[in-house]
């Protein structure tokens, strides 16, 4: 991840606490945010070994772990729409979800950026339109195609599993890219969600419930891992 954001995109609309977050680099403290807030913030991941379990947690925001290779964040919730989740940490990375997907992210190695996503023809089909800035990408379309799947391997995702429904585990779907893709996304994993309960039959696409865990690849090879805690 980046030391501090590129820019901010649309910070106006935001609450003063993101303004809060924002000034957290260059002072002591803010009135915005509880001391155990900012403590979250400040402990943020050098490396993937960093034992988030220790940070100091205030019951009054809801966090989020995110993990990209090499690097990891602690996120705090900033603000929240209907159907939009503007998480922050503290060294400038921001990351906006729209539901469970991605609507986009700064401050980040690889982007994504001007995110749409549109009901497909089909129920389990969700078209979306994106741009990928730091692969020269932009304006691509794809259709995903979401299913039930196994679970992903990774550390991030079989802690989720472990925390929730009282150690009985998530219930797992992706979402496949299921159009043409540019040359540089060949190869892109499907994103994948862990769900608290199984979806019901014929869930439509564009109307899931939040996810608990979630991986999303910006490219073949840097995908971000997000576990709502």
């Amino acid at each position: 991840m980046r030391n501090w954001l590129k820019y901010w995109p649309g910070l106006r609309q935001y609450s003063p606490f993101a303004l809060c977050v924002a000034a957290l680099l260059v002072l002591p403290a803010c009135t915005g945010l509880n001391q155990a807030a900012i403590n979250s913030l400040q402990a943020a991941y050098q490396g993937p070994n960093r034992n988030f379990e220790a940070v100091p947690r205030n019951p009054a925001y809801q966090y989020m772990q995110v993990e990209v290779p090499g690097a990891a964040s602690l996120t705090v919730l900033g603000y929240q729409y209907p159907n939009l989740q503007v998480w922050y940490a503290a060294k400038g990375e921001v990351v906006r979800l729209q539901g469970n997907r991605l609507l986009d992210t700064t401050g980040l190695n690889v982007n994504l950026a001007n995110v749409q996503y549109t009901p497909g023809a089909q129920t389990q089909q969700t078209n979306m339109k994106f741009d990928v800035p730091e692969l020269g990408l932009f304006n691509v379309q794809a259709t995903l195609q979401l299913q039930r799947t196994e679970p992903p391997k990774s550390n991030l995702a079989k802690r989720a599993s472990e925390q929730a429904n009282a150690g009985k585990g998530l219930y797992w779907y992706s979402e496949t890219l299921s159009s043409p893709l540019p040359a540089a996304l060949e190869g892109l994993p499907p994103a994948i969600y862990g769900f608290a309960q199984p979806l019901p039959e014929g869930t439509n696409a564009s109307q899931l419930p939040p996810a608990v865990y979630g991986k999303q690849c910006l490219a073949p090879t840097y995908c971000l891992e997000w576990h709502r805690q």
